[in-house]
Order: C-alpha cells, then structure tokens, then sequence
C-alpha cells in the first residue's frame, strides 16, 4: 500500500473525529475533546496520526481508558487535574478515534509498543504517573513493566484483566462478537451496566460518549483483531515495587464480587473500595475520584 493510501485514511479518520467531537451532547466530553493534538509517530505506524489529549502543567500523569472505549471516559477528572499536573490521555491502538490503518494485528503487545513509542515522541521519560481504568489498569501494570525506572506511582480504578487466562476468540466468533457489540441496544445495556444507578446516572450524553467512536473506519475489525488475540490477562504477574492504589467501586456490576475479592488478597494492590460506586469511580464519583488521585500523586513516595 502507497503513502497516499495511508494518508488518505488517517485524514477521513481525523475529519471523521473533528464532526464527531461536534456533535457531542457533554460539554465536559466537548471541553476534553478540544484539548485532543493529533501525535504523528514513527514508520512502525506508518507515520500515521494518534489522537492524544494533553493539557496542563506538571508531573505527567497517563491515563489509560478501558476496552472498547475512548479517551472521553476521562472527562469528568480531566480539568480538575490539569491544574496540578501535564495530563495526557491516548486513545489506545486500535480503539476510540486511532487510526485502524496503523497495523495488520491489534493486541495487547502492540499496545504497549505504541505506548512506549507515544511516551518517547513525547521525551517523557521520568517522573510519571498512570492512572489505568478497567482493562487500562492491566495496560498500566504491563507499561510499568517495560519502564519501571519511569515510573513514580500507578492508579487502578476497577481494573480488569488481572487474573486468569487470555481467551482467544477464533474467526468467525470474534467477528460476530464484535458486530454484536455494535448493536445499539447492546451498547445502551452495558453503559447502563457500568454504573451503580443507571436510572438516575445514564442519559443520551452518556449513551452517546459509550458509543461515538463506533463510526471509526475499520472499528469492527481492530475489535475483532484484538478479541482474536485474547487481549490482556493475568496482568498481576507485572506487579513490582512501584506504589499502587487501586480504586473499586463496590457496586461494580462488570468486575463482579469475585474478582474484586481476588484483587483484596494482593496486599501490593492497597485496595480501597467505594460506596455507591459501579464500574468506573472517575465517571460515577468524579469529585471524590479526583480528590484521591491527586492526594496519592502529590504525596512524596516516602510517606506512602
């Protein structure tokens, strides 16, 4: 495939993004989305264009959104942030508004070779934090895996992936998997899913924040890619000596009971659980959400 062919797609990727950050309902999703640089990176990508919300000033700190969703999931903790810190926030390879044309493969490898590549283009090498969400906390643990001298402290709000086993989805059941997660319907039940009261919580800003990078060229495929893969599993095994915090909410309806028991028993963890809290404590608690980031960040590790 020419150049031209690549620069065409990531054009309509980025005209596609800039209609959609239009028509967004939130305007807490709207002030997030005008803070989004588009990072070109390097010939492994096909020096294509990542949209990458960086704002503020400070220590760095990366935040990492769950499976299937986009750097939008930040925006009720990013301005409260941005005060104190250099907030930035990718959307993950092969989902929320990337570029689908960047590989043949999505997987949790690939993620993280773009996020070391994505970090090294941006010359942040030292001094950094990791807030992970869901399947980004076990991102955040494999990342600090790979650059454990960079890193001061991680934060992990419900995450997913630590224990167990990839499962591998064969072709065609990962292709149907993903189209099935298309559905509108299926879309509406698990955003209303992940919070403690969806009847009180879930309206047409949030149902449209779950699903708006759903119109991305190749969508489908980069999900099904990743399913295929069997994506990130047993994640704990990356756990090292950085200090973690890591945030559940206790009505968490995705992670369920059990996992959330498991994630207890590591003591490393520092587990501290949230009332009135479902899957995602930055969306469902984003006051209190903030205000333990920003106390555990600000702390000199001394004190931890």
């Amino acid at each position: 495939m020419t150049k031209n062919y690549f620069e065409k797609l990531n054009n309509l990727n980025v005209e596609f993004f800039e209609s959609a950050k239009l028509s967004l309902l939130d305007p807490l999703g709207l002030y997030l989305a005008n803070d989004v640089k588009w990072i070109k990176l390097n010939q492994n990508w096909n020096s294509l264009d990542f949209p990458v919300v960086i704002g503020g000033k400070g220590k760095p700190i990366l935040l990492l959104h769950g499976f299937d969703s986009s750097f939008l999931e930040f925006r009720r903790i990013y301005k409260s942030l941005k005060r104190n810190f250099q907030v930035v926030i990718p959307d993950l390879l092969g989902f929320g508004f990337s570029p689908r044309c960047a590989t043949n493969e999505y997987n949790s490898s690939k993620i993280i070779a773009y996020l070391l590549d994505l970090l090294e283009t941006l010359q942040i090498k030292e001094n950094l934090n990791i807030i992970g969400a869901s399947m980004g906390g076990s991102t955040a643990l494999k990342l600090a895996f790979e650059l454990s001298n960079s890193i001061d402290k991680i934060i992990l709000l419900s995450p997913a992936g630590l224990f167990g086993k990839p499962k591998k989805i064969p072709f065609p059941l990962n292709q149907i998997g993903a189209s099935f997660l298309g559905l509108p319907q299926v879309r509406k039940s698990l955003c209303r899913q992940a919070f403690a009261f969806p009847n009180e919580c879930v309206g047409e800003m949030e149902e449209q924040i779950a699903s708006i990078h759903l119109g991305c060229k190749g969508w489908r495929n980069s999900l099904a890619s990743f399913a295929k893969s069997g994506g990130f599993a047993g994640t704990h095994k990356y756990i090292q000596n950085i200090p973690i915090k890591t945030v559940c909410g206790e009505n968490d309806r995705i992670l369920g009971k059990k996992e959330i028991k498991n994630i207890r028993k590591i003591e490393k963890l520092n587990f501290v659980g949230l009332q009135n809290c479902g899957h995602l404590p930055h969306v469902d608690l984003p006051s209190l959400s903030s205000k333990i980031i920003q106390d555990y960040f600000l702390v000199k590790n001394y004190l931890n």
